[in-house]
């Protein structure tokens, strides 16, 4: 059976031109109805042309375009947001929170994984800014192509810019499930429940949950389909202002994929080293029982041992490969391999090792000396930054007029003060090697199947913990706790950008001699240790 547009009279409401894919469960439609209407499945009543539609399938309907279908129910009313925290299992802490906090995503049954991945997506200013300008092409019409969930995508962002309450995402997981059939699984037990705390449930909680990174790597590749063309958008967002010149371009591409330069090297054998050149949207930490930094588990990808066919050897023999950057991007992601196949158990199990990791990272030590070169004129500014920031708060300790006014601007509300984060002739790399943390996706449970996933977000100098629709400030330090070593939230996906530095930093008055002779103090001592500036 095709696919119908057909009009929805609910009470005083009409809806025209609604998509019914009939080769589908009728349940996805009704999960569109739930989207326009509000009105939970299990209240839905769906009065179509020749008997009332039903949750199996289709037959005994008879539908065409333009029919007019009568949906009867009553709309849930949403459920409020939390605005105040305190968590029962850690002692609470002082947090300060100057933003209005925003709204979260209802949860549809086990679709807790999919609204962390997107929390963590809508936190990248180039991607939000990126979908409202990207013209799809007419061959995105199409309800199962990756541009459809781009455009739903879209949607989306849209209505969390605008929220005044809680968002349903239902069209968008949707579509997720017809263009990711993975994610579209059904409970093996008609009967078993989800875990991850669902508020709403939009299918009776059938759909069973997904791994979080997995859906985080769909999105990826969705949104290697925008292509920006600055040739066909009259007004350039000031964010893509400078690629205006330089033509059709990636989203992707530009602004997460970072390229390698690997070596291999026979173990047995005194042959020539072979080099290849590698691309990747993210970073893997394998977790072993030696890695206890986010660091090391990085550099064990970065170095290893493989197998291949030796041609000298005519046999297969050991060599040893590294691997060095060539190209950070602007915005790096961070697996955390915790899961494993429990082949006795038949299910993903969880590594609950603590494996610490940082605020701020900083990856020049993994790049090649090329790149290395290239990134030296920005650290030195970054150090002098840092020099005077240290000076600056020992000066308004000693005078006590430490304000909040004194504190480093902020590069989302004045990016005219700060250096771009990009290499001049690479827009969208990271030019410094430095990267901020700006999120965290975490799993709480054993098994990557099920358990809960959350989000937490930097949004300016806050800290968001985002758990679908329940939103509430958390500090610095409960996301340093979120390394693992327990049944509390491990981090899963790392998202780091990039960190900025001030275009112009004032330079470090010197000393005064009179206070130093006051205090009786040494240059030495002003300065710690045995530092000359």
């Amino acid at each position: 059976m095709p696919v119908f547009k057909i009009n929805i009279k609910w009470q005083k409401e009409r809806y025209k031109d609604v998509e019914c894919n009939t080769d589908e469960s009728p349940e996805k439609f009704k999960a569109v109805l739930f989207s326009l209407t509000g009105v939970p499945p299990s209240r839905q009543k769906v009065m179509m042309p020749g008997k009332i539609l039903g949750d199996e399938n289709y037959d005994g309907i008879k539908l065409k375009d333009g029919a007019t279908v009568m949906l009867m129910g009553t709309a849930d009313e949403i459920p409020p947001t939390e605005q105040a925290y305190v968590s029962t299992e850690e002692p609470a802490t002082t947090n300060e929170c100057t933003l209005r906090l925003p709204f979260g995503l209802v949860n549809l049954g086990n679709t807790c994984y999919m609204n962390a991945a997107i929390q963590l997506l809508y936190s990248i200013p180039e991607v939000r800014t990126a979908l409202k300008i990207f013209s799809p092409p007419q061959s995105a019409m199409g309800l199962n192509s990756p541009e459809s969930l781009v455009i739903n995508m879209r949607l989306l962002f849209n209505s969390m810019d605008k929220a005044e309450q809680p968002v349903i995402p239902a069209v968008f997981v949707t579509c997720l499930r017809n263009v990711c059939p993975q994610f579209a699984t059904r409970l093996s037990n008609e009967g078993e429940k989800g875990n991850d705390g669902s508020l709403l449930s939009m299918l009776g909680a059938r759909f069973a949950q997904q791994d979080a990174n997995e859906c985080w790597v769909e999105l990826m590749h969705a949104l290697q389909r925008v292509q920006i063309n600055p040739c066909t958008v009259t007004s350039l967002p000031e964010i893509f202002e400078n690629t205006r010149s330089l033509g059709s371009w990636n989203l992707v591409e530009r602004y997460f994929t970072g390229h390698l330069l690997c070596k291999l090297t026979c173990t047995e054998t005194e042959e020539e080293a072979t080099e290849t050149r590698e691309t990747f949207t993210q970073l893997s930490c394998f977790i072993n029982q030696d890695v206890k930094f986010l660091h090391t588990g990085i550099r064990n990808g970065f170095e290893g041992t493989v197998t291949k066919h030796s041609a000298s050897l005519g046999r297969n023999a050991v060599y040893k490969k590294t691997s060095v950057l060539t190209r950070l991007p602007a915005y790096l992601s961070i697996h955390f391999v915790r899961f494993f196949y429990k082949e006795d158990k038949h299910l993903n199990a969880k590594i609950l090792k603590d494996v610490k990791f940082p605020l701020e990272l900083d990856l020049f030590s993994f790049c090649s000396e090329a790149l290395q070169k290239d990134l030296i004129p920005i650290r030195e500014k970054m150090r002098q930054q840092a020099d005077y920031e240290v000076h600056s708060f020992s000066k308004e300790q000693k005078t006590a007029t430490s304000t909040k006014d004194s504190k480093c601007p902020n590069p989302a509300k004045n990016p005219e003060l700060f250096e771009p984060y990009s290499l001049p002739d690479d827009v969208g790399s990271n030019n410094s090697g430095f990267y901020e943390l700006m999120g965290v996706l975490s799993h709480q449970g054993r098994t990557s199947s099920s358990g809960h996933y959350v989000a937490w977000v930097k949004v300016e100098e806050n800290w968001i913990k985002f758990d679908d629709d329940t939103v509430t400030c958390v500090t610095p330090e409960d996301i340093l706790r979120l390394s693992g070593g327990g049944d509390w939230h491990c981090a899963y996906v790392l998202l780091y950008g990039p960190k900025r530095v001030l275009k112009s930093i004032p330079p470090i008055e010197p000393a005064s001699s009179t206070v130093q002779m006051e205090v009786g103090q040494s240059v030495k001592d002003v300065h710690g240790g045995d530092r000359t500036d």
